[in-house]
């Protein structure tokens, strides 16, 4: 059953991590148990699953101090990262606006620069993940798979609210920041200035997805969702409905693609 997470629900569960390489990190959970918060809690490690592993959804936001580096890395499960605030660069790439980055397992990808700002961004996986597998440590682990490396970066347009923003839409806007691809991939976002039912793809088509408020208010499967709301959906659940308030919203919906098991 899809459920809706605050962020003030979420704020429950933020945990300090530092970094081996010394980054100070704060993590707060919004969907399953991911490994910092079982660290903070004395919960037992968990081994890596095979790949790839079995659907277990886990989000939460990183709050990543100024002046930092994350170092290149890859991991075990595939994930969407999106980026809602600060300064820094992605690789050689700034971070300008909001941002989605998708990894696919396995997949090594650049250092995260935090700037005087410090970054935040959001991580979310549709399985279990036992940490960062750090570059070029963990190299020898990746022989046989570069053909599956898949990643890469897509900007957000700008939101409702903004000055640049959309004014007046006419029912549903759909903007696509990953195009659907034919193993399920796809990211896009909804936007709506009034009142109005959105209604995304099937989650039979990938292999779960994560809806993400970006402005304003809305209401998912009768549930009040604010924004910086987050639910995933199960590939066997019917897609969600998503009903705007009279103030619109923006939301962010990101799929994963199916694997073969």
């Amino acid at each position: 059953m899809t459920t809706v997470v605050t962020q003030e629900q979420a704020r429950n569960e933020r945990h300090h991590y530092r970094l081996p390489n010394g980054t100070d990190t704060w993590i707060s959970s919004y969907v399953g148990v991911n490994s910092v918060e079982r660290r903070a809690k004395g919960l037992p490690t968990r081994t890596p699953e095979a790949f790839p592993p079995p659907l277990e959804p886990i989000a939460f936001l990183v709050e990543q101090g100024a002046n930092s580096m994350i170092p290149g890395h890859y991991h075990q499960a595939d994930q969407f990262q999106v980026f809602i605030s600060g300064e820094g660069k992605f690789g050689i790439k700034p971070i300008e606006g909001l941002t989605v980055h998708y990894a696919m397992a396995f997949t090594p990808y650049a250092p995260i620069h935090a700037d005087s700002t410090g970054v935040e961004y959001y991580t979310l996986r549709n399985g279990w993940d036992p940490g960062a597998r750090w570059m070029p440590e963990h190299r020898e682990a990746l022989k046989g798979r570069t053909k599956a490396y898949r990643h890469g970066l897509g900007a957000i347009p700008a939101l409702i609210g903004d000055a640049e923003g959309p004014k007046n839409i006419e029912g549903v806007l759909t903007q696509v920041i990953v195009p659907a691809e034919d193993d399920g991939l796809l990211c896009s976002l909804f936007q709506t200035t009034g009142e109005a039912t959105i209604s995304g793809p099937s989650p039979a088509q990938g292999r779960g997805q994560y809806w993400l408020v970006m402005r304003g208010h809305c209401q998912i499967n009768g549930q009040k969702a604010s924004e910086r709301s987050l639910v995933f959906v199960a590939p066997n659940e019917p897609a969600p409905t998503i009903n705007a308030d009279t103030g619109g919203v923006a939301i962010l919906l990101m799929q994963f693609p199916k694997r073969e098991l």
